[in-house]
């Protein structure tokens, strides 16, 4: 039985707790949730099929030109293109415009490795062939399109009419597909100012070339070949001198508090503690505290509008106090610093602290970039960081893999060795997380004085050793189960590594272990 062909915005769907295409058959549907273009997979999908489009497009245009999805900003993927002829972009957006107003159908074709490698042969497509043939599969699934083959490695859109809104914008030096709007479907966002984010972008992916490790494929090849073991050292020195750097600009600027915000998962607690030694080595005493510190009392927290303490609203911190204190301890004055104990919800005494000679004040938090937190904070003595995990491996040079589910992973394999919570209950919160990064964190990122990229290029390759047996345990009759398979599916396209290599002072170590820094 083959999936009905709903009508956009929806773009694929969970059949029977398992994700799956449009063009996917089912022998017996017992349920089915279709997923709009708005969020998540449904997202992901509008993604993946732009891609294919656009790949097709660029064939069709100039069989030497190649496209390149590196990464998103906002609501657009951002590419780049390789060999272009004159008037490429012009061109490419006419041919895609044919492509949807056509309304083609896509076909998926199932063949064995051997045979799916020869057809991606005669296409030129290296980086394709690079990602399956360390599958454990002994069948390929292609998506095909005007005599065109291309591997992905997730669902797309079984006719190109049901690309209903996007946009393409030239950019410095590079491309952007403007996505549907979250809120409105049949509108095209609007693009937001992003310029240090992709800056922290185009830092990455010139450590990506340094490293010689773009793709997935690369990284299985480096893992075979033994160069893995001096990667994972340049890539740590690669680190260890950003943070280096960023203690120098602090040193330069006289600053006093240093800001550091992030989302979940993105290695800011071990970022301000590797900054904090950075500090010392320039004969600075740093003082860190947390935001968590300044938690009202439970009973007090604000509800979300489900009726359930939510922990991640501003209000849900004495940020008044927190202001207080900073002001108080730039005048030289001591401070009495409050501790949240979180059993029995209570904020309790800790301890009085007073900055010292060269002293200075390291604050981490979900809303340290939030200009609430220190509108009364003279500006001069602030220094702000924003720190994520802006992944800059990709799967080949389509196949994009989203930072959220690196981050995701890093969270699983963290909560489900140190925190008791395990793989279900961790996809069962996600969403709630994410709606609370877009609410409270991104919307400030851009005011950072520097962005701090917490990706390593060969994360996923450990983290894979982690992450399996807890994925696995989610049974196949949970609603969960589907996430985790998409998780799963996508972990098999990387070869493990083990972590002996791993420094103890590695931002990885917050989420596998033995690290040296006490959290």
């Amino acid at each position: 039985m083959e999936i009905e062909q709903p009508v956009y915005p929806y773009t694929c769907a969970i059949v029977n707790n398992q994700l799956m295409g449009f063009l996917d058959e089912v022998e017996e549907i017992k349920s089915i949730e279709l997923l709009p273009v708005t969020e998540g997979e449904g997202r992901r999908t509008f993604e993946r099929s732009i891609a294919f489009l656009a790949t097709v497009a660029i064939k069709r245009i100039s069989p030497k030109s190649r496209l390149n999805i590196m990464h998103s900003i906002g609501d657009a993927l951002y590419g780049e293109i390789e060999n272009p002829v004159d008037n490429i972009i012009p061109k490419l957006k006419e041919e895609i415009y044919r492509l949807v107003s056509e309304n083609k159908p896509v076909n998926k074709i199932e063949l064995t490795k051997e045979t799916a490698i020869r057809k991606l042969e005669k296409e030129r497509r290296l980086e394709d062939i690079r990602t399956i043939e360390f599958l454990a599969k002994d069948l390929i699934s292609l998506y095909e399109l005007e005599g065109i083959y291309i591997y992905f490695a997730g669902p797309i859109v079984p006719y190109t009419g049901m690309l209903k809104a996007f946009e393409i914008i030239e950019a410095d030096g590079g491309i952007l597909f403007l996505l549907p709007d979250r809120k409105n479907p049949n509108s095209v966002s609007t693009l937001q100012s992003y310029q240090k984010l992709l800056e922290a972008f185009n830092e990455g992916k010139k450590w990506a070339n340094l490293l010689e490790v773009r793709t997935v494929g690369e990284l299985n090849k480096s893992i075979i070949n033994g160069k893995i073991s001096n990667i994972i050292k340049i890539q740590e020195a690669l680190h260890e001198k950003k943070i280096s750097n960023i203690a120098e600009t602090i040193l330069s600027r006289n600053a006093k508090v240093i800001l550091i915000a992030g989302p979940s998962s993105s290695g800011k607690t071990t970022f301000a503690k590797k900054l904090e030694i950075h500090l010392r080595v320039l004969g600075l005493r740093p003082f860190v505290i947390s935001t968590d510190n300044y938690f009202i009392d439970r009973d007090k927290t604000p509800l979300d509008e489900n009726g359930n303490p939510n922990f991640d609203a501003l209000e849900a911190t004495d940020y008044k106090l927190l202001e207080a204190h900073i002001n108080k301890l730039l005048q030289d004055e001591s401070v009495e610093i409050p501790k949240y104990n979180f059993i029995t919800g209570k904020r309790e005494k800790w301890k009085t602290i007073k900055l010292e000679k060269n002293g200075i004040l390291i604050i981490e938090g979900i809303h340290a970039l939030n200009p609430v937190l220190t509108e009364n904070v003279q500006s001069n003595a602030l220094f702000k960081i924003y720190v994520s995990a802006l992944s800059q491996l990709n799967i080949d040079n389509i196949n994009r893999i989203p930072t959220r589910d690196s981050r995701l992973i890093r969270r699983i394999v963290r909560d489900t060795h140190f925190r008791g919570i395990t793989a279900q209950e961790n996809l069962r919160r996600w969403k709630d997380v994410v709606s609370a990064e877009e609410k409270y964190i991104f919307p400030y990122q851009e005011n950072a004085d520097v962005m701090f990229n917490s990706a390593l290029i060969y994360e996923l390759a450990v983290l894979k050793n982690f992450a399996e047996v807890p994925l696995r345990a989610v049974e196949y009759t949970e609603k969960e189960y589907a996430e985790a398979l998409r998780l799963l599916n996508f972990l098999s396209h990387i070869l493990p590594y083990t972590p002996d290599e791993i420094p103890p002072t590695s931002i990885l170590r917050e989420f596998i272990g033995k690290s040296s820094f006490k959290y």
